[in-house]
């Protein structure tokens, strides 16, 4: 009996000290600070008694009680004075509301400071539309050249190609072609080899290279680009190039800029919503506002490793393409080269030459037609205006199952079989047969597509996430509501801009590089594959109009001097 008194009076001891403890340390303790020097208890009083809304209490020692609806001289931890209340405010920025009507003056000044950006932004949108559209009014095809372009897909294969012998084709893709189709090309200015007069000659210079560089986009007006050179960096120069007429940056300045007025008034709204919503209202926005900055972040992750993934591929692939340009390029030279071993003695070995000369020139014509919106649109007249073409071979080609340039390749194997002999014969076919391979690998190459899964998967995303970040600014501490009130978030809406007119730009520069010789879809970044035909051109010429050396003769001279 004693040992359960005992234990029962342990319990109960054990039980009131806990108590004990519960409640010391549940028992608010106030610190009230000193006043300061030159506090007039008095004077405060009667400012606090005039204060009718709780943020009016900011830069005061005053505090607000909810349940009475009136302010009183107090601190954070309560009123001061005798007063009591049970639902007190001590500082400005836990108030429902951030709102305090002062003077109408004070009034239109908060909203010039809150509706000055999203002005900016508005302003800036429509002037770089209105600049966007002035450019595009000076470079735009017309009506013609754009019903006759969106008629083809420049991104697919040469299959299904044809054309009529009697067939010119449009006046101006003929004017955008006069690099290659300016010269007339006859048996006796070719015959005439080095001697041939400068007005009969090859042109030596295109309107633009095989391919532009930010160099030759930096030359100054009226310069060449074969002048151009490599100068110091200068980023006026690289901004003034970048934003240029269907460049992947100057096609998305626009939106960028259109983002930014989105986005400037999205904040606009937010510092509205801090000063004039009830607490509660506020934070169910902000909650709602940081889901949605919660989706854009795995969004963010799977655009980058989605783009990256696809650009460096794609730019990979434009420069195999662009590769196997100059490797074409080099053997249609190899086979002018053993060509050019064909002696030269009678007017038919010349015919022989000049045969090869054209026939290897419209192979590499017919290679690049059906891709390129400057030749595809052009019939065999502008070939038999220049020479590269007679009509006889025109009415053969127009019978083709599938491109002129299948026909023009079997001549060219004709061509050596009749021709040439022995080692010479061997190593021509070796290199025909390398002229095909290359034109194949071309024609591959711009056929060449991603899944349309990945693609569309690609575009969806990218888009979804530019539609997103607007709305969801990442750096906005919407749990300080004086902050989002007070900020104008400039840098903000800047890296909003900055950010999806880089993802629209990767886009518009991936979706254009898939056509990669549409001067008019992308004319800074396409590839001009007359520039690689005129300097082909000028090669062969060279190669068979040459004077033929009689290499046996001069080594034998050269060792009866040595052994006199």
């Amino acid at each position: 009996m004693r040992m359960a008194a005992k234990m029962r009076l342990a319990v109960v001891g054990l039980v009131v000290s806990q108590c004990a403890c519960v409640r010391q340390v549940a028992r608010p303790v106030i610190h009230l600070k000193p006043e300061p020097v030159g506090f007039d208890r008095v004077a405060e009083r009667e400012r606090c008694s005039k204060i009718s809304q709780c943020y009016c209490i900011r830069g005061t020692h005053c505090g607000w009680c909810e349940s009475a609806n009136r302010s009183m001289l107090g601190t954070k931890a309560g009123p001061t004075e005798s007063e009591t209340c049970a639902l007190w405010f001590g500082a400005a920025q836990e108030c429902p509301t951030l709102y305090c009507r002062g003077t109408d003056h004070e009034e239109r000044m908060w909203w010039v400071h809150c509706a000055w950006f999203p002005m900016v932004c508005l302003f800036g949108w429509i002037i770089t539309y209105v600049w966007r559209a002035i450019i595009r009014a000076r470079y735009q095809p017309s009506r013609d050249e754009l019903a006759v372009l969106n008629s083809v897909n420049f991104s697919t294969g040469a299959a299904a190609f044809r054309t009529d012998a009697s067939s010119k084709g449009p006046e101006w893709a003929e004017a955008q072609a006069t690099d290659f189709f300016g010269t007339k090309r006859t048996f006796e200015s070719f015959r005439k080899g080095m001697g041939c007069p400068p007005d009969e000659r090859l042109p030596t210079k295109v309107s633009r290279p095989y391919e532009l560089n930010l160099s030759d986009l930096s030359c100054k007006p009226g310069q060449n680009y074969e002048k151009s050179r490599v100068g110091p960096h200068r980023l006026s120069v690289t901004v003034q190039v970048a934003l240029q007429w269907r460049t992947a940056l100057g096609s998305s300045v626009t939106k960028a800029m259109f983002l930014m007025f989105v986005a400037s008034w999205f904040i606009m709204f937010w510092r509205c919503a801090a000063r004039y919503l009830d607490l509660a209202s506020y934070q169910w926005l902000a909650m709602a506002t940081q889901e949605v900055g919660a989706v854009a972040i795995p969004l963010q992750t799977a655009v980058g490793m989605l783009l990256s993934f696809y650009a460096l591929n794609r730019i990979a692939w434009y420069w195999s393409v662009l590769m196997e340009g100059h490797i074409l390029q080099g053997r249609a030279h190899d086979l002018g080269m053993i060509g050019g071993a064909l002696k030269n003695d009678t007017d038919e070995d010349w015919h022989a030459r000049y045969m090869l000369y054209r026939h290897a020139m419209l192979t590499l014509f017919f290679t690049y037609q059906p891709f390129t919106p400057r030749l595809r649109f052009l019939g065999f007249g502008p070939l038999l205006k220049c020479g590269l073409l007679e009509s006889d071979e025109a009415e053969i080609l127009k019978r083709a199952h599938r491109s002129p340039g299948t026909v023009t390749e079997s001549w060219l194997s004709s061509w050596i079989e009749a021709n040439l002999q022995d080692e010479s014969r061997q190593q021509a076919f070796q290199s025909l047969r390398e002229l095909r391979a290359s034109i194949s690998v071309v024609q591959a190459l711009v056929d060449q597509r991603a899944p349309v899964s990945f693609e569309s998967l690609l575009y969806i995303v990218v888009y979804a996430l530019v539609a997103i970040l607007p709305i969801s600014p990442s750096n906005v501490d919407y749990s300080n509501r004086e902050a989002v009130m007070e900020g104008i978030h400039v840098a903000t809406v800047f890296g909003v801009g900055i950010l999806g007119g880089f993802y629209l730009a990767l886009i518009h520069m991936l979706r254009h590089l898939q056509a990669p010789f549409d001067h008019i879809g992308a004319p800074h970044d396409a590839l001009n594959p007359i520039a690689l035909m005129n300097n082909t051109e000028r090669k062969l010429r060279d190669y068979l109009t040459l004077p033929v050396v009689n290499s046996r003769a001069s080594s034998n001279g050269k060792q009866q001097q040595q052994q006199q």
